[in-house]
């Protein structure tokens, strides 16, 4: 057997590698955006407008946006053109120093890119299923990338600032929209046949309405969307507060990445053995538990500690999403009901969500965030129990 025939196909390569600089990037800036705006004086309730921003635009465009492109002969460069604004968006909002010119590019970032990663996760399923593996195989190297972006930005950080982080998002960004070139643009499509619904918002709802387990899924995301607001905005402040310095931080947000690179491809076996369903059922309450033990002990070590096994939950939860999902729907709709739940459900949820977990940071401060967050994952883990699949059988991803 030679070396090239051991290689990957090349389109798994470069999605892997699209994966890598794309989601990876996000590690430069996520772990320290909300520092950054604490850093100019915003309250918690100005940060959660900020997330509410976002998500107004992105429940709204995500949809459609997908749904457009996906018909479009020429998705593939569209969506390296929304990846490139994307990368412009975030160089200039680090730029920004007052409230009102950060919401302003905010709201024409969130235009641009809102429909970027469900349309990157319905390519990622379909070239991983055409090469034989799973969407971890994908995935994990997401998880990759972040570990490298968190180490190099902390240290970045704390030499240049914030904008650091913004201009690394930002050029892996470019990269990223490179490499897309080098994937086959029918990944990126769809052929429509006469017998197959056009994949629009409507008929993404419509197909939700009609099965009882992604209603309660849907109804899962709404409870932990809503009671998990508030951790996934304040944490790493939460940590600065206790005390965490940003290399710290830095280190904390890749504990459970690290975990993530064996459990992404773990879970793609866990999903043919057991279902998505049910893989998902242990991701929520693995992460009610990691809530739970952060509000009895508050202190940096156990959230550190419990970020392994917010890794492993993140893993079975991220695969058992995609899972879920296009198991249960027509290849036609899965990136459509792929952006409902991602972007719309979830920016809903954050309309409101967002500045009402700002305003209870304000108050009461971060540790009784993660009260909040445990009761909305008792909620998730009910609602998909009672919906659960009559007839549970695992499905491929």
């Amino acid at each position: 057997m030679t070396l090239l025939s051991k290689l990957p196909p090349k389109d798994l390569l470069f999605a892997r590698l699209y994966y890598f600089t794309f989601m990876g990037g996000w590690g430069f800036i996520l772990p320290f955006a909300n520092l950054f705006y604490i850093s100019l004086g915003f309250t918690g309730k100005q940060i959660g407008f900020i997330s509410s921003t976002s998500a107004i635009v992105g429940m709204i465009a995500s949809p459609i946006w997908v749904s457009t492109v996906k018909r479009h002969p020429l998705a593939q460069r569209i969506l390296q053109i929304a990846i490139i604004l994307g990368a412009i968006g975030y160089y200039f909002i680090g730029r920004q120093t007052d409230f009102l010119p950060i919401i302003i590019v905010i709201f024409l970032h969130s235009l641009a890119a809102s429909g970027v990663m469900p349309l990157s996760d319905s390519m990622a399923v379909t070239v991983s299923q055409e090469s034989g593996l799973g969407y971890g195989s994908v995935r994990a190297w997401a998880s990759l990338g972040w570990i490298a972006s968190v180490l190099l930005s902390g240290q970045l950080v704390e030499h240049f600032g914030y904008i650091a982080a913004f201009i690394g998002v930002a050029s892996m960004w470019v990269i990223s929209s490179t490499v897309v070139f080098f994937i086959q643009p029918r990944y990126f499509t769809h052929s429509q046949t006469q017998d197959q619904a056009r994949p629009s918002l409507r008929v993404a709802i419509r197909r939700v309405f009609q099965d009882r387990t992604l209603l309660g899924f849907a109804v899962a995301l709404v409870a932990i969307g809503f009671l998990n607001s508030g951790v996934l905005q304040f944490e790493n402040v939460f940590l600065a507060q206790l005390g965490a310095s940003k290399r710290l931080i830095s280190v904390a947000g890749i504990l459970s990445a690290v975990v993530e690179l064996p459990f992404m491809i773990y879970a793609d076996r866990f999903v043919h053995r057991i279902g998505a369903h049910r893989l998902m059922l242990i991701a929520l309450s693995l992460t009610f538990f990691q809530r739970l033990t952060a509000l009895l002990l508050p202190f940096i070590p156990t959230i550190m500690v419990v970020r392994f096994i917010g890794g492993v939950a993140f893993s079975f939860y991220t695969i058992s999403f995609v899972g879920l999902i296009s198991s249960r729907t027509q290849s036609s709709e899965t990136g459509t009901v792929l952006a409902l739940f991602t972007v719309t459900i979830t920016g809903l949820v954050n309309i409101i969500a967002a500045p009402v977990g700002g305003a209870i940071f304000d108050v009461v401060g971060a540790r009784w965030l993660y009260a909040f967050s445990a009761i909305g994952y008792i909620i998730a883990v009910i609602s998909l129990w009672l919906t659960r699949p009559k007839t549970s059988q695992p499905q491929p991803v």
